[in-house]
This record gives C-alpha cells, sequence and structure tokens, in this order.
C-alpha cells in the first residue's frame, strides 16, 4: 500500500529584497536571481510615497507587482507609517485588499 503524499508547495513567484540605498524593492527571480521587477519608494516622514512599481515585460501577468507591493505593505504596517500610493497599481491593490486600507493617507 502506497502512503498518500502531501504535494510540495508552490515555488515562490519571486523574492522580494528592499534596497533601501537606492529607495526601492526589487523582486529577484528565485532561481536565477534575475531582477524581475521593483519598487520606487521614498520617505517623507511618517508617510512612505510609492510614485511606481515596473515589471519587466517578460515576468508580466506572475504576480510580481503584487508581491512587491504586498511585501512593502506589510513593512509600512510594521513600522507604523501610512502609504501615499501614487502609482495605480499600488493605489487599486488597497483597494482589493481591506488589511491595508489603514495604511492610506
Amino acid at each position: 500500500m502506497t502512503e498518500p503524499t502531501t504535494p510540495a508547495p508552490p515555488a515562490p513567484v519571486c523574492i522580494v529584497v528592499k534596497v533601501p540605498e537606492q529607495a526601492r524593492y526589487e523582486a529577484h527571480h528565485p532561481e536565477t536571481d534575475r531582477v524581475m521587477g521593483w519598487l520606487n519608494y521614498r520617505v517623507e516622514g511618517d508617510v512612505v510615497v510609492i510614485p511606481s512599481t515596473v515589471t519587466v515585460p517578460e515576468f508580466r501577468g506572475r504576480g510580481v507587482a503584487g508581491a512587491l507591493t504586498r511585501q512593502v505593505l506589510e513593512d509600512v504596517m510594521d513600522e507604523g507609517k501610512q502609504v501615499d500610493a501614487l502609482c495605480w497599481y499600488v493605489a487599486e491593490f488597497i483597494e482589493r485588499n481591506p488589511r491595508y486600507y489603514s495604511l492610506q493617507v
């Protein structure tokens, strides 16, 4: 008789890394470390302003921008700051995820 197996968890879409010296978060390919996209930010007091999110064209549609956005919003929440989402993608992400509503300025 064969033992039931648990399927392996899916591989992460990307690895998100904060790069404070460039004021951005980067999404790296989990196998090649290639940059798949980035999210630019600037800190103004207690507000993190997010002007843009970029996904390298060949990686679009894989959840890269979502992973970047989720990570920055979690960091903002942990730091007790708020977000000014100038980037349309981040603004829509917040609208779709009530967990982050209170972060908006």
